[in-house]
């Protein structure tokens, strides 16, 4: 018994010598705009961010990255603090609303006592960094009315350098081109709400 018990303590103790392998880190996507303090209420309607569509090899807690070949690359050191679409539709909503100042911009589901106006749908086909180091994201998009009679539909993409290496350049670049596309999205809305 004491043998084996001083050969457990050696691997134990062998295994801590070698080192820990590296700590995953958490990271979350931020708006870029910055909701501007409004005066009184917003005269129009509830613009509603439904909920995000991401595709499967995209939601998941590990980043993904396209590699060469088509090939998809998860770094288990770098993981998403909440579901990618959940974020990526708290973040649109967010730099939507700095942009839209005219309206209420909400997160769906919109609670009963406030009318929607319009309702966002996204669909994202990509939003990864590539085997290049730049990140793509690609969209599909379509604006309805309350009742879901379709207004407008639209595809975006973007291409954004990343200006860090690793998962903080990914971020940074992700949140660049969510911005990139509220901004876009803005313009729709506005050109919807005139008609």
């Amino acid at each position: 018994m004491t043998r084996l018990t001083v050969a457990l303590a050696c691997v134990l103790l062998g295994g801590c010598a070698l080192g820990r392998s590296p700590m995953a880190t958490t990271w979350v996507l931020d708006p870029v705009a910055m909701r501007a303090p409004s005066e009184g209420r917003p005269e129009g309607g509830v613009l509603s961010v439904e909920r995000v569509r991401v595709p499967d090899w995209l939601d998941r807690t590990q980043f993904a990255a396209r590699g060469q070949d088509g090939r998809i690359e998860f770094d288990e050191q770098a993981r998403w603090g909440e579901p990618l679409g959940r974020g990526l539709q708290r973040v649109m909503t967010e730099n939507l609303a700095s942009l839209l100042t005219d309206r209420r911009v909400m997160a769906a589901p919109v609670p009963p006592r406030h009318a929607i106006a319009v309702r966002l749908t996204l669909d994202f086909v990509e939003a990864a960094r590539q085997s290049a180091g730049d990140l793509r994201v690609e969209v599909r998009w379509e604006l309805q009315a309350a009742d879901g009679t379709p207004l407008q539909r639209g595809y975006s993409t973007s291409r954004i350098a990343a200006a860090k290496p690793g998962a903080a350049g990914t971020v940074a670049a992700l949140n660049e081109a969510l911005f990139k596309l509220a901004t876009e999205l803005s313009e729709v809305v506005r050109g919807v709400a005139s008609m």
